[in-house]
């Protein structure tokens, strides 16, 4: 008989029996089991704490940046602040994480309106330049079919522009045309003199761009209503049919005003 066998455990007495489980063995496991099940889940926690760490830094600092203009001079504000904080938004939204998350405390500010698809974000905000005449900025943040996010600016910045396109986007709605995939939005602004309008524009994602449907409209360009601030355009889109109404103004040269025809479009 082996003597030094009682110093060791028996896990087993005669031939032929299948061993057991080694207990310590087992224990050993299941503890570096936990330890690694523990570490993937502070990994995990602190990726995602960081990311949300960068997205509030990211959120303050426009907002921050956002009030300081509204609130400085009128010359310092459309000389420096207004270009420096719309190039400072535009580099943020290059950034997957202001595509994927919502910018809470700057939405106060700004407009922000994002498609049902989630593919396509547009952000609309106005300079307060002073006057009548509003100065509205509208920029596309959207990603391309491989995964690509492009910023892109929709208004046209030239002061003797009447392309209606600087007006702040409200509504945007996923369109089917021809087995394509467009999006209709709806924009409000306006050139002051007791008026406003809304436009209609569609979009579609074609490769790094959004590009603008002119021959969605029967006269090849944007849907213009123009009207008077005291009136309502009454401006709908009927998701059923695919069918736009909205209320008829004409121009009457002999006071200079849009005045309403009560048709409706």
């Amino acid at each position: 008989p082996d003597e030094s066998r009682g110093s060791r455990p028996v896990l087993w007495e005669g031939p032929g029996e299948i061993p057991g489980p080694d207990p310590i063995s087992g224990n050993v496991k299941m503890t570096l089991y936990r330890t690694y099940i523990f570490l993937i889940g502070l990994l995990f926690g602190l990726t995602s704490y960081g990311q949300t760490s960068d997205l509030w830094n990211i959120d303050n600092v426009l907002t921050s940046t956002f009030k300081k203009m509204i609130a400085a001079d009128c010359d310092l504000r459309y000389d420096s602040l207004a270009p420096s904080f719309k190039k400072q938004l535009a580099g943020q939204l290059t950034n997957p994480l202001t595509f994927d998350n919502s910018l809470d405390s700057l939405s106060k500010y700004l407009t922000i309106k994002t498609s049902a698809d989630k593919r396509i974000k547009f952000y609309s905000w106005d300079d307060i330049g002073g006057g009548t005449w509003h100065n509205i900025n509208c920029i596309a943040q959207f990603k391309t079919d491989n995964g690509k996010i492009i910023v892109q600016q929709l208004n046209t910045e030239s002061a003797d522009s009447l392309d209606f396109t600087d007006s702040g986007i409200y509504e945007v709605y996923e369109l089917p045309i021809n087995g394509s995939k467009y999006y209709l939005t709806f924009a409000s602004g306006t050139h002051g003199s007791g008026h406003q309008h809304k436009i209609v524009q569609i979009f579609s994602i074609t490769h790094d761009k959004l590009v603008k449907c002119k021959s969605c409209f029967s006269d090849n360009s944007d849907l213009i209503i123009e009207y008077p601030r005291s009136d309502k355009a009454s401006l709908l889109f009927n998701e059923k049919t695919n069918e736009i109404s909205y209320s008829e103004f004409k121009f009457d040269n002999d006071i200079g005003f849009y005045r309403p025809t009560g048709k409706v479009i």
